[in-house]
């Protein structure tokens, strides 16, 4: 073997990057342990001193604090060096850690669709133009059926209709002139539409991002689709679905607000504060105050300092300074001011002063929702005067704390509450909004209001020279400039002074992105929506571990049995390549799914694959009369062909499922597609290095036990004599199949049909019939109408799954809410405790999406393994034949899903997973069959003078022996995964159990024999 020094160091290399990868999650672990345990204590030393002073702890949230004492801990150590070695802190680990899928740590995955087709109705102003209307409408029809992006349908349609109007009469509008030409063409504007709709869908991303904030969770997913106008969100850890719901589909709402001054508002929260101490049980702070009216520095906006009349700046802020007094007993004394530091400075004479501006305090990051709670107490609203409004900042600002390390801090901004409580001018008025430059070379953004919003504006900032106008988004205040002066004509500038070009350009940008989401809502709805509960989570993940551990220690053991010293060497092979596979999705930061675990074993029963190829090769060249070094040389040289084109083939199903897959499928497509790279890697390298170096070295090496080593060695069955009878056994359990699909249907699950799906778990054992008949009343559509109501045993007697398509096609905010009260009025009726442990609803639009990314992925399989298996081979026959074979698994799994989901104890949907569990089976189907179709190809150039059925024969009896082996481990592993690896993969590892079983049969008695029956006439001198 050639070049074998450099292949040990590419090994060594390789090893120690995926250690390098894996060894981030050590460390991160480590830390959050530590936060862990910081954050209870701190939590239980909050609430006992509360306690013993005899104060109220009810109004603090336990799980609450406890978070934000953890959270406040990972960000003050998220600058702090946790890897030593390598001086990577605990954010940058953070970012470079395995991150776990959804199913397996709890929480909440959504899919948004950004309304686009909304979007260009408002930019026409709501045009009642004939054409438009009709063109918007078929647009929308051909959009769902998966046809094109909106726009380009969009224009598409218009196209077609005679008499139209040139679509600048439908959009223009001179205060428009920025956004379309006046002149322009119908395909400038398209262009232009095509630009605001990707505008739109940033935005949209831009503001969910910072709504999720709001959530506290740790690591969020946000992924935007640009071609369909959606945006996928993870959400672990999440419990509050309704609060989810309601945030991230609520319009955005911007608007523009006068303001307060800190000097007007310091006294109201210094009362607040020493109201919340008294009604903790505890004694104010010390209220030794600067008189009113006293003279005392202030800081202006600009950095400047002033002497200006002040009311009270209390001792507390001494206290707060002081290095002596104990954290627990401030905060006690100050509830408020404990995580709520107002706005004041330290004089050069060593007193306290109140900052100028609209900021009245700022607060940690972890610390806010302590806050929020604190300020909606009644001793606080009461305090407050009316015309104040309290509004945070939307970007926390990183500082430097005196102790060591950073902490994000908000700002909370005082709002000045006008007559009837809305503010003067909101988004509405909005028309455009750019990043610019004014005559001085500052960045600045330009704003273009209508008519009627430039009026209003005129009188806002007449009124307000000198003060500052916040501009305020979804209650967060994004930024709050000065007014320089009366502003008239609804064109305006804000400017954002001087500093890093690059950051303020970007700055400038997101501030106008965030004025032209006010202009151009794009309404945002969930179609697509997942819930798992952190204890099925917690459970997912115990039993997909120990399917894996068991699965794995029996596959080992097999091998050292069967192939003696090189079973021991696949074991070795086996277990890098299972750490190379792990070390590599942890690079590329894919998640870790219970499908994507899997993915993984089934991996296994790839990498084993490639080695018995290797291995029967060369037991057949030791029965030959070989030496042991020559038999190693021709084993290998001789399955390379094999192993490369049944890799390669499953290597294209696994690239068609991450292509037109989603979410679970996704990742299970990741794991497979990478599985398969790293085990031809260790079987064709790794594996033959070490058996090299053995036989180098003198070392005793044997491929067969005593037991195994003639096992089929002399088979000599009569397959292709036979195969009309298979063609019978095959056309019965397709018929029967058909007809079963026909008159009975499938289950079909919400991924294809929309709905909601609910898994709950009892207290107790329930009856399934009895579940459906406390349900079906309380599921009735208007007028009297059934809905259908779907409960099935889900994993035993105390869980069920629940489906139902009950208001399926109604939107609205509440409907998610109406939908689970009836299932939980039927559900509690008389069956006692339970939780809801999974919920998952998908709307009929993504449905018909799934439905056609399904056909198109099954469709695209099967017609490129076929040209690659005709190509390959050379002969249009043996791609047919493969094609054929490929129907007839497809046809059979499906025909006994349909005939089985009745009667078996467990799920057998026809969703999303199913169809990556077809393209499974293809993938491993066509392996097999291509490993027989290269022995027979091989065959025929070595047995010229023979009819083809029966060189057909010699080389399925020659290969018997690898297609057993390889079907025997991975049917082994995926029994072990269906037997323990939880119920939520059940139907799926079903489906791959019948998948393998009728795949490995087509490849022997349905593949060849078509090919043999295709070849016939080709050459009538081979005929039987």
């Amino acid at each position: 073997m050639q070049n074998r020094g450099a292949l040990w160091i590419f090994t060594i290399l390789l090893a120690v990057a995926c250690f390098y990868q894996l060894s981030f999650s050590f460390f991160t672990g480590r830390i959050e342990t530590k936060a862990a345990l910081e954050a209870g204590f701190r939590t239980d030393s909050l609430f006992l001193a509360t306690h013993e002073a005899g104060g109220d702890s009810t109004i603090l949230d336990r799980e609450a604090v406890f978070l934000g004492f953890e959270n406040d801990e990972l960000r003050r150590r998220a600058d702090d060096k946790v890897y030593p070695l390598l001086g990577y802190t605990y954010a940058e680990c953070k970012e470079k850690e395995i991150n776990l899928g959804l199913d397996l740590k709890g929480g909440m995955a959504v899919t948004l669709e950004v309304d686009i087709p909304e979007l260009v109705v408002n930019l026409s102003e709501s045009s009642d133009d004939a054409n438009f209307r009709t063109a918007v409408d078929n647009a929308r029809r051909r959009m769902r059926q998966g046809d094109a992006d909106f726009i380009t349908l969009f224009g598409e349609e218009y196209t077609k209709l005679p008499g139209r109007a040139p679509l600048s009469a439908i959009f223009y509008t001179p205060e428009r002139k920025d956004m379309f030409d006046r002149e322009g063409s119908d395909d400038d504007y398209l262009q232009a539409l095509r630009r605001e709709a990707e505008a739109a869908l940033s935005n949209t991303e831009r503001i969910l991002r910072t709504r999720i904030d709001k959530f506290g969770v740790a690591q969020p997913s946000i992924q935007k689709q640009q071609f369909s106008g959606r945006i996928q969100i993870e959400l672990p850890g999440v419990k509050d679905k309704e609060r989810v719901r309601k945030v991230l589909q609520s319009t955005a709402n911007l608007e523009f607000w006068e303001v307060h001054d800190n000097e007007e508002i310091y006294a109201y929260l210094d009362q607040a504060n020493s109201r919340l101490a008294e009604r903790m049980g505890v004694a104010p702070a010390n209220q030794d105050s600067i008189p009113a009216g006293e003279e005392a520095e202030t800081v202006t906006t600009d950095g400047t300092t002033e002497e200006a009349p002040i009311d009270t700046v209390d001792t507390v802020q001494a206290e707060a300074a002081s290095d002596t007094l104990d954290v627990n007993d401030y905060a006690r004394r100050n509830p408020l001011f404990a995580v709520l530091t107002p706005a004041v400075f330290q004089t050069q004479a060593g007193g306290f002063s109140l900052a100028r501006g609209a900021v009245v305090g700022n607060a940690r990051l972890s610390d806010t929702a302590q806050v929020n709670r604190y300020l909606a107490m009644p001793e606080v609203v009461g305090v407050l005067p009316p015309d104040v409004k309290l509004a945070w900042a939307a970007k926390a600002e990183a500082v430097q704390m005196q102790g060591g390390g950073s902490a994000q801090l908000l700002n909370l901004y005082a709002l000045r509450v006008p007559r009837g409580g809305k503010p003067k001018l909101d988004g509405s008025s909005i028309v455009n909004a750019a990043q610019d430059f004014n005559m001085k070379g500052d960045v600045e953004v330009v704003m273009q209001m209508n008519p009627e919003g430039a009026q209003i504006w005129k009188l806002m900032t007449g009124e307000n020279v000198g003060k500052a106008i916040a501009i305020v988004l979804d209650e967060l205040v994004y930024s709050a400039p000065i007014v320089q002066g009366e502003i008239a004509g609804g064109r305006s500038s804000i400017s954002l002074g001087t500093g890093d070009l690059n950051k303020q350009i970007q700055e400038a940008e997101d501030l106008a992105n965030i004025l032209k989401a006010g202009a151009l809502p794009a309404p945002a709805r969930i179609i697509d929506e997942t819930v798992v509960g952190p204890s099925l989570g917690a459970e997912n993940i115990r039993l997909g571990m120990l399917s894996f551990i068991i699965a794995l220690a029996l596959v080992m053991v097999y091998m050292m049995l069967y192939y003696r010293h090189a079973g021991w060497i696949a074991d070795l092979a086996l277990v890098v390549n299972l750490f190379v596979l792990i070390g590599t999705l942890a690079s590329l930061q894919a998640a870790l799914t219970l499908p994507g675990i899997a993915g993984i074993v089934l991996t296994m029963g790839i990498a084993v694959d490639a080695n018995v190829l290797i291995f029967e090769r060369i037991r057949e060249e030791l029965r030959g009369g070989r030496a042991m070094k020559a038999a190693v040389d021709l084993g290998y040289k001789g399955a390379f062909s094999a192993i490369i084109d049944s890799n390669v083939t499953t290597l294209i199903t696994a690239l068609i499922l991450y292509m037109f897959g989603s979410g679970p499928v996704k990742g299970f497509a990741t794991t497979l597609g990478i599985g398969i790279l790293t085990s031809l890697f260790t079987a064709l390298f790794l594996s033959r290095l070490i058996i090299t170096a053995r036989l180098e070295k003198g070392k005793a090496f044997s491929v067969w036990s005593g037991w195994s080593a003639n096992i089929f060695a002399n088979a000599n069955y009569p397959f292709m004599t036979k195969r009309r009878i298979y063609y019978m056994i095959s056309g019965v359990i397709i018929a029967a199949g058909i007809f079963s699909m026909t008159t009975v249907g499938f289950n079909w699950g919400v991924d294809f049909t929309g709905g909601r799906t609910y898994v709950v778990k009892f207290q107790q054992d329930v009856r399934v019939d009895d579940l459906r008949t406390a349900l079906e009343p309380r599921f009735m559509s208007e007028g009297g109408v059934q809905s259908t109501v779907n409960v099935k045993t889900y994993g035993g007697a105390r869980q069920v799954k629940v489906t139902t398509n009950y208001l399926v096609n109604e939107a609205g905010a509440d409907v998610d809410a109406r939908v689970e009260e009836r299932l939980n009025s039927g559900l509690g009726s008389t069956f006692g405790g339970y939780d809801i442990m999974e919920s998952r609803r998908v709307d009929p639009s993504i449905s018909a999406d799934i439905k056609v990314s399904a056909i198109t992925a099954l469709s695209l399989a099967l017609l490129f393994i076929f040209i690659y298996i005709a190509v390959r081979f050379r002969n249009w026959q043996f791609g047919l034949g493969g094609l054929i074979s490929l129907a007839h698994d497809v046809l059979i799994l499906l025909g006994l899903y349909s005939i089985l989901y009745k009667f078996m104890p467990f799920s057998m949907e026809i969703d999303e997973a199913f169809i990556a569990a077809i393209l499974t089976v293809i993938g491993y189907s066509i392996n097999d069959t291509v490993v027989v179709f290269d022995r027979i190809r091989e065959y025929l150039r070595d047995h010229k003078r023979e009819p083809y059925d029966v060189v057909i024969n010699k080389a399925i009896n020659s290969t018997l022996g690898r297609t057993m082996n390889t079907s025997l481990t991975t049917l082994l592993v995926l029994l072990i995964i269906f037997i323990l690896g939880g119920v939520a993969i059940k139907g799926f590892i079903f489906a791959l159990l019948i998948g393998i079983l009728v795949g490995t049969y087509s490849s022997i008695f349905m593949a060849s024999a078509v090919v043999v029956d295709l070849l016939k006439g080709k050459d009538p001198a081979r005929v039987d």
